[in-house]
């Protein structure tokens, strides 16, 4: 310690070995505390620590050596601006710092070196402080300018690139003040719209608008204009072209602000859409109407429907007029399909004559099928009368070339008013009444008839539901005997179709058949139904149990050209004989122009299947075919059954009526053929004799058992053999 006569002298200063490496280290986080306080220094507290520790080394040594005090003291009051330890308190907290820090205590030896020092520390402070302030001036002018000049050459360059991009966009671009007068145009507007800027001078943007269109679109710029809003206009607009034709356009609208923000003028972008409208518009017309007449379709037709049933007074009756033309494949096949389809557009504006003078609407509903939607008033042809014009419309000769060629149409008709209709309801019952007109025959009409309705959506739900029950399994097939009337003994089973269904019931086998024809599944159940049997003969076969088993088809699924190939698959896996299966088709099916029917009837022949002909009435033509046909069993027409029945009920004289009589003469004329005879529907002994008696050799009906299913069949063969 320096004696009290030191030059230095006053409060005593800590000498070098009081002030340790712990001392230092004290300070050193005591100071980097309290500057925390005053400014944000971008370091860690560590590192502002050991920075901070090595100031107070070089401030201890400096005073040990009593020289440089100055020099020293600007070191370490530069790099405390360095550390940016540089808070509005930062110089004052260091030098207290410091100065406690090294003052041992008052009354001791002189202070002049740590003023020296402190003194230091404040000069160098204050000006590496303004040479801070310095270059960050400086390094802020100099990015100002780079940004200003950066600014103006992006102005430029955005300048250059609105004046390309407005000059050789293919979008019209108009600039407008707000009232509409015209600023500039760029070229694509001028091509758009036909004008020049010389045109435009004297007119304003409203000028441009259709008269149609004109009040929505300056409504919408006047808006605009007011709240400052750019937008585009929601619906497609019309313009005025030079030309004075209508040009179809989509229009944006922005605003142009002042450098107060406030609405200057109007920038309008005009899209030519009217090759797209135009496009549009036949795509539109295209798909509800149709291509080869012109008419409104179904669609259309729907369409107006709904809009007059809302639209007419609940009074006004509507007729709806539902026709199918008569015998028109025979054209298509006869003379070609480009005669059929002329003989369609000729019908179809024959039609149309017919209503020229009525509040009527005429569509083709697609094939063969045409409807007459009519406003019933006082002077329109009643129902009778109206579908006798469309008749005599329709039989006058229509000539291809020198051959004249007419037809007729089935109609089915529904009335309604306007206030009880419904559109859908109105076109299922006109659809209705049209199938039970062609039912009848040809050039037939029918009213609709409300009374069945209910039994007619009954029918139509259960066939259009079938294809999802033969998907899931809800069909079996039941077996009956068919018994040999002259020994009582067994023949064989036929197989029945049942369909058990939740909300309909059991649907027998020519229920079926019939609800498949409306549904499209004939072929399906067919199909199904040859395999199911071909599986349940197999298995009686392995039980021991072999019998023939027949399978009444409908006419569509005889006449179909892969009959024999569904056979040849499900017999495949059949240990039997071809022989023990035989399909009973109709006899319809085999008459007239039917080859496919009377073909698959030879090659069934040909893989060993026996076939028979049902529903057989003993005419002409087919005794003819039974000849030719290789044909082993007939079963009579259930109407000739159903009369000998009615007669044997009444008693013995009935039997000598005239009508029993042709049945027991057309019996011996298909014995003669080499046939035997199969009658349905037997249902008591009496019934059994008389047919025994006559000749025939095969029983079906109620007298020999319901029907069972597959598993129970070898039961009934053991019980009756």
């Amino acid at each position: 310690m320096r004696s009290p006569d030191d030059p230095r002298g006053g409060p005593e200063v800590l000498t070098s070995q009081r002030r340790d490496d712990r001392w230092q280290a004290e300070v050193a986080g005591r100071w980097a505390a309290e500057l925390s306080t005053a400014s944000y220094i971008p370091m860690s507290r560590q590192a502002v620590e050991d920075a901070l520790r090595e100031l107070v080394e070089e401030v201890v040594r400096a005073l040990d050596g009593a020289s440089e005090l100055d020099e020293v003291g600007r070191s370490v009051g530069d790099r405390l601006v360095r550390i940016h330890a540089t808070g509005e308190e930062s110089l004052g907290i260091s030098l207290r710092v410091l100065r406690d820090a090294l003052v041992a205590e008052p009354g001791g030896g002189q202070v002049r070196p740590l003023v020296q020092l402190l003194t230091g520390i404040a000069v160098g402070y204050a000006a590496a402080d303004r040479e801070s302030t310095f270059i960050q001036q400086e390094t802020l002018k100099r990015a100002l300018l780079r940004s200003k000049l950066k600014a103006d050459r992006d102005l430029a360059a955005s300048e250059a690139r609105f004046g390309e991009v407005f000059s050789s966009t293919p979008i019209g671009v108009a600039i407008c003040e707000l009232g509409g007068e015209f600023v500039q145009v760029n070229p694509a507007w001028e091509d758009t719209l036909g004008y020049r800027s010389a045109d435009l001078e004297s007119m304003t943007i409203h000028d441009l608008f259709h008269p149609d269109d004109a009040e929505y679109v300056a409504a919408a710029y006047a808006e605009i204009a007011e709240t400052g809003r750019s937008g585009r206009l929601d619906e497609r607009v019309r313009l005025v072209r030079a030309s004075g034709e209508e040009a179809w356009a989509y229009l944006a609208l922005s605003v142009l602000r002042g450098p107060d923000g406030s609405a200057r003028r109007l920038v309008t972008m005009v899209e030519d859409i009217t090759e797209l409208h135009l496009l549009q518009q036949q795509f539109q017309y295209q798909a509800l109407h149709d291509a080869l007449t012109g008419l409104p379709n179904r669609q259309f037709f729907r369409t107006r429907l709904e809009t007059a049933l809302c639209n007419l007074p609940p009074n006004a009756r509507l007729g709806l007029y539902h026709l199918g033309l008569d015998g028109f494949q025979l054209i298509n096949d006869g003379l070609g399909h480009a005669v059929g389809d002329h003989v369609i557009r000729l019908a179809a504006r024959r039609l149309e004559g017919l209503v020229d003078n009525e509040e009527a609407l005429v569509a083709r509903f697609g094939g063969t099928e045409f409807a007459v939607l009519m406003w019933e008033r006082e002077g329109t042809p009643g129902v009778g009368e109206f579908v006798a014009m469309v008749n005599d419309a329709l039989s006058k000769p229509i000539y291809v070339g020198d051959q004249g060629i007419a037809t007729s149409a089935s109609i089915g008709v529904v009335q309604r008013l306007a206030g009880e209709g419904d559109a859908t309801e109105m076109l299922w019952a006109a659809d209705v009444a049209l199938r039970r007109a062609e039912a009848v025959g040809k050039r037939q009409w029918a009213l609709f008839d409300p009374d069945r309705a209910p039994e007619e959506r009954l029918e139509a739900k259960r066939a259009a539901v079938m294809p999802g029950g033969l998907a899931t399994g809800e069909f079996d097939v039941a077996y009956r005997s068919a018994m040999d009337l002259r020994d009582g003994r067994t023949y064989g089973v036929e197989a029945q179709l049942l369909w058990e269904t939740e909300e309909f019931g059991t649907i027998r086998h020519h229920e079926c058949l019939r609800l498949a024809e409306r549904s499209g599944v004939t072929l399906s159940l067919r199909d199904w139904m040859l395999r199911t049997v071909c599986e349940h003969r197999a298995e009686w076969w392995r039980d021991g149990h072999p019998t023939a088993v027949a399978v009444r088809l409908s006419a569509n699924q005889a006449q179909d050209p892969d009959l024999v190939a569904v056979v040849r698959r499900a017999l495949a896996d059949d240990p039997g004989e071809g022989g023990e299966l035989r399909l009973c088709i109709p006899t319809s099916a085999v008459l007239g122009p039917h080859e496919e029917a009377r073909e698959n009837v030879h090659h069934l022949d040909a893989l060993g299947v026996r076939t028979a002909l049902h529903g057989f009435t003993g005419a002409a033509e087919e005794l003819h075919q039974l000849r030719t046909l290789p044909v082993d069993v007939v079963q009579l027409d259930h109407g000739m059954v159903e009369l000998v029945h009615d007669a044997l009920a009444e008693g013995p004289a009935a039997l000598d009526a005239p009508e029993v009589d042709a049945v027991r003469g057309i019996v011996p004329l298909i014995t003669r053929c080499g046939a035997d005879i199969c009658v349905g529907e037997i249902d008591t002994d009496v019934q059994a004799r008389f047919w025994r008696d006559l000749g025939c050799r095969i029983g079906l009906g109620a007298a020999y058992g319901d029907a069972v299913l597959s598993f129970d069949v070898p039961d009934l063969l053991s019980k009756i053999s």
